[in-house]
């Protein structure tokens, strides 16, 4: 049989995760999303099935490819993964490709924008392949296999206390409306969020000065592998917070029989990447992976 191609159906969202853990199994500094967190993308008001697009062979999914129109850009752009696929099917990345363009296109879209990495599978070079141009870096990731680190007595973890979901959430959540342009609703789901996930959470960590909140922290599971980490949301107003966050964040990795922890600079962060990277360094990590953005107009 030939391969068949169709847009999203709620059925579909078991076998994505399916296929999306074991295209990207060997990829660094990436997680397949849960079939949970596909199932609250896609009952969004906003979400649109014919940007989702599942490729089939014998009735079985075999790859797919996800995308969202941006609002309120001109010319109309287009977020755009680029297709996983499993091994044996690699004909079926160039057949999703193609059938997302010609949707996109039908919707208006001029220009489409996705991620690149070359820890990430065969990204960089379907960028090659398909006509993309690089942007501009979206991230780095570091990595430290903390079996072999150790925390300098200097870098003041005294500072440092634990997050308390009733003492500190209405200013976290005022923090993230000021800082990071959430509305008081989005930015309370995201504190209620991560209190409903404590088993997840590693490290929630603040630095306070006369009561405020002047820096934060926090590090998660990977829910593939509890004893890989992950952090890089943080928030300073001074970069010399940056390290004791780190720092016992690092701590309580160990503690918590964390082996490998990831941190990524994006954002504002990017502008002072040199001296945050040579931060993680002093702690024993190393450079894992860049997340850059490609175009192609279309």
């Amino acid at each position: 049989m030939t391969y068949i191609i169709n847009s999203y159906q709620e059925a579909f969202v078991e076998d994505q995760e399916r296929v999306g853990k074991e295209v990207t199994k060997n990829w660094k500094s990436f997680e397949q999303s849960s079939v949970d967190q596909l199932r609250q993308v896609y009952s969004a008001p906003d979400f649109d099935p014919e940007t989702r697009f599942y490729c089939f062979r014998d009735n079985e999914l075999v790859g797919f490819l996800t995308s969202n129109i941006i609002k309120d850009v001109t010319p109309r752009k287009a977020n755009l993964e680029f297709p996983l696929v499993l091994p044996a099917h690699e004909e079926a990345e160039s057949l999703l490709f193609e059938k997302a363009l010609d949707v996109l296109r039908g919707k208006g879209v001029k220009v489409v924008r996705t991620r690149v990495s070359k820890a990430w599978g065969k990204t960089y070079d379907m960028a090659q392949r398909w006509g993309y141009t690089f942007v501009e870096e979206q991230g780095v990731t570091y990595s430290a296999d903390l079996t072999g680190v150790s925390i300098p007595e200097s870098t003041g973890l005294d500072r440092v206390e634990e997050y308390d979901y009733q003492r500190d959430c209405q200013q976290m959540v005022d923090i993230f409306v000021k800082h990071y342009g959430m509305t008081p609703e989005q930015a309370q789901a995201n504190f209620d969020a991560l209190a409903d996930a404590a088993d997840q959470v590693i490290s929630h960590v603040v630095i306070r000065k006369n009561g405020q909140i002047t820096g934060r922290a926090l590090a998660l599971r990977y829910r593939n592998d509890p004893t890989r980490g992950h952090t890089g949301a943080f928030f300073v107003t001074d970069e010399k917070q940056r390290l004791p966050l780190v720092a016992r964040i690092v701590k309580d990795c160990m503690a918590k029989r964390v082996t490998t922890l990831e941190a990524a600079l994006f954002g504002d962060m990017l502008k002072d990447k040199d001296v945050i990277s040579s931060m993680f360094e002093s702690l024993g990590f190393v450079h894992q992976a860049t997340i850059s953005f490609y175009e192609k107009r279309i």
